[in-house]
């Protein structure tokens, strides 16, 4: 299957969600990156991972949020036995006004990254303790950091679809689950989306726009195709996939970055980023400069004050 260059593209594809209410929107302080894709493995948690430590190579102080209230595989990838209590107990020191830089750096991990760190925070221990992170407490705790870091990267759990809430349900009287996802795609500074290179990921993708169609954010993100290959869509991909999000979605890819399954696996097997298995990569040229986009990015808003 092949996407069409026309304008009779697969039907399937078609996003026709319409804008809804929005929910109450909060602002996130610190310059927030929320890394988040559709339904699948597109490689968003090997993105924020790697797009951290290009940032920190850059200079950067970073802090990376393992806030994928559903799988959180920020420590596996990073091939970390133990990990700190982490966000959870980040938000009770919050409410008892306990919260201090010593606090936060025993609750978190340091990564050498040779001539600098990354800072990692360990999400939740399980999914079902999901009502601890609300929208709130966890606005208040990048207020209250805001200063330590340059950027404070999030990786969040897959798309949920507007049409559908089977697999995150509402309990009566609380927060639904999704409160928190919708919240940081409004309020975090960046967002990057993440998509693979294949039909079904393509899908995948346009779907998850739903949501975004939903909050009212569709045309401030950053499109990236993640492990871009031409093997599913054949050698004009690159062009098919442009083709298609810009027609279906008004969307522009911002970055291609190349499947190099070797080395992801080195760097997995290691738990390192790609930076430090091999520096000559052309995945990991391309995240670097994605990384350089995102700080120009910054760098031009904050100029607007």
């Amino acid at each position: 299957m092949t996407f069409t260059s026309t304008s009779a593209r697969p039907s399937h594809l078609a996003v026709v969600a319409e804008p809804q209410q929005q929910p109450n929107q909060i602002s996130f302080s610190a310059n927030t990156i929320a890394i988040w894709s559709g339904s699948g493995s597109p490689g968003r948690t090997s993105l924020a991972i790697n797009l951290a430590a290009e940032l920190v190579l850059n200079g950067k102080r970073v802090l990376l949020i393992d806030l994928d209230s559903l799988a959180p595989s920020i420590p596996l990838a990073l091939g970390l036995a133990e990990t700190p209590a982490g966000l959870s107990a980040v938000l009770r020191l919050l409410d008892q006004q306990r919260l201090s830089r010593a606090e936060l750096a025993r609750l978190t991990v340091a990564l050498d990254l040779g001539r600098a760190e990354l800072l990692f925070l360990p999400g939740l221990s399980s999914p079902y303790r999901w009502e601890e992170i609300t929208p709130e407490r966890l606005a208040k705790f990048l207020s209250q950091i805001s200063e330590q870091f340059d950027y404070v990267i999030l990786d969040l759990p897959q798309a949920c679809y507007a049409s559908s809430r089977l697999a995150h349900p509402a309990l009566a009287g609380v927060m639904d689950r999704d409160s928190l996802l919708r919240s940081v795609l409004m309020g975090s500074k960046t967002l990057v989306t993440v998509s693979g290179s294949d039909p079904i990921a393509a899908k995948r993708f346009l779907q998850a726009q739903e949501l975004l169609i939903e909050i009212g954010r569709t045309e401030d993100q950053l499109v990236v195709v993640n492990r871009f290959r031409t093997g599913a869509l054949g050698s004009n991909a690159k062009n098919e996939l442009e083709e298609s999000y810009l027609s279906l979605a008004k969307l522009r890819i911002d970055a291609f970055i190349p499947d190099e399954p070797e080395n992801m696996d080195r760097s997995i097997r290691n738990g390192l980023p790609l930076a430090l298995i091999k520096r000559s990569s052309a995945a990991r040229q391309a995240i670097k400069q994605l990384a350089e986009q995102i700080q120009l990015s910054s760098a031009k808003r904050e100029s607007r004050g």
